[in-house]
């Protein structure tokens, strides 16, 4: 039996805005890295440079974290498009879009 996917073309676009966020965010992390190993590389001071490396680390900590969480609640949505039971169970314990 084949079952209906019960998420609305709005919910799908939401979602598809949420994984274009990521990206975004994911390649901004890469662009921050370049920078960084492009300083290293033109002999930028050590102190310096170890400043930005550690803002840099704490940064990315931080935006696994909330990526993290936002892929787990996309891969939801698109797991139980199915089942709306589960998604309105979701959606009240308040960590649905």
């Amino acid at each position: 039996m084949t079952k209906k996917n019960t998420i609305t073309v709005k919910q799908s676009n939401k979602l598809g805005f949420k994984l274009t966020d990521v990206k975004t965010g994911l390649q901004t992390l890469r662009n921050y890295a370049n920078t960084l190993m492009l300083a290293k590389h033109a002999g930028a001071d050590n102190g310096l440079l170890r400043y930005e490396t550690d803002n840099f680390l704490e940064t990315v900590f931080d935006m696994v974290e909330i990526y993290s969480n936002e892929l787990d609640r996309v891969a939801f949505y698109l797991l139980e498009c199915d089942n709306p039971e589960e998604l309105k169970a979701y959606e009240a314990e308040g960590k649905g879009e």
